[in-house]
């Protein structure tokens, strides 16, 4: 009983985790501001293409299979308020939905890889590359996220290779595979960048400036990524602001689909307030 009241008044930490869903979340919310209220919204779309590298990679990085069925139902009811609002009109399904098919696919593409490397890797990056025109109608950023996701498998694999080196016995053919899968999620991560950039001012055409700093954004977003390791954060927050970030790290798609939701409900019932 002691020991479980001593467990109780400890602070929870706070994850490496939730400081990226929770600029994820800053980032979406000021990208929806824009997109729904702003007339002139190009520096909300520059913040808010911040939001979708940071997900996918997440996608790709963690081991769970399992597709939670509200991923499925959000993202229905979600695409079918983007239509709505568009007079019913085709709209690439909701980004929910392709984290499912990424959830689904993760574990093939991880065999791929842990059996053929270079060449399943080429492979995959040369089939999502073609795909690109395609991808972009029937999923929400399509093949640009399932790069970033490919990215956030590659350096999963990275880790999980170098935790074992550590832990183990270190053989020459442990560190070989170690500095394979790191060349191999550098590519990833250089990969991902530059067809995201490229597809994204393909999309939104930013001016000068606005593509600069979205190039700077999503250029540090790659390198950072490359650091990312899970676990306690170096920093510390207090523990309200703690909390905060512990929640949006748990329940980071709710928050979203919520923020989505409301800002299509709102300007369909107001659309006054429409740009």
């Amino acid at each position: 009983m002691q020991d479980a009241a001593i467990a109780r008044s400890t602070p929870q930490v706070v994850d490496a985790t939730d400081w990226l869903k929770t600029l994820a979340i800053i980032a979406t919310a000021v990208g929806h501001i824009g997109y729904f209220f702003v007339d002139n919204d190009d520096w909300y779309s520059v913040i808010g293409r911040l939001a979708a590298p940071i997900l996918f990679f997440f996608l790709g990085y963690a081991q769970t299979r399992a597709v939670p069925l509200y991923w499925i139902w959000l993202g229905v009811i979600l695409t079918v308020l983007d239509s709505w609002n568009d007079d019913w009109s085709w709209v690439a399904p909701n980004i929910l939905l392709s984290f499912a098919l990424i959830r689904i696919a993760r574990p093939y593409v991880q065999i791929l890889l842990e059996r053929h490397g270079w060449a399943a890797f080429a492979v995959l990056v040369g089939v999502l590359v073609a795909v690109l025109p395609v991808a972009a109608k029937i999923a929400d950023y399509g093949a640009e996220g399932w790069l970033w996701a490919l990215f956030g498998l590659c350096q999963r694999r990275y880790l999980d290779g170098r935790s074992a080196v550590v832990a183990g016995a270190p053989s020459q053919s442990a560190h070989e595979t170690t500095q394979t899968a790191s060349l191999m999620r550098l590519m990833a991560g250089v990969i991902a960048a530059v067809v995201y950039v490229w597809q994204e001012q393909k999309e939104f055409s930013f001016p000068q400036v606005h593509l600069a700093v979205f190039v700077v954004i999503t250029a540090a977003a790659s390198i950072s990524l490359c650091w990312f390791r899970r676990g306690p954060s170096r920093i510390q927050p207090p523990e309200m602001m703690g909390s905060v970030l512990r929640f949006i790290g748990r329940h980071t798609l709710e928050i979203y689909a919520l923020q989505l939701a409301a800002s299509e409900l709102i300007v369909k019932l107001v659309p006054d307030l429409a740009p």
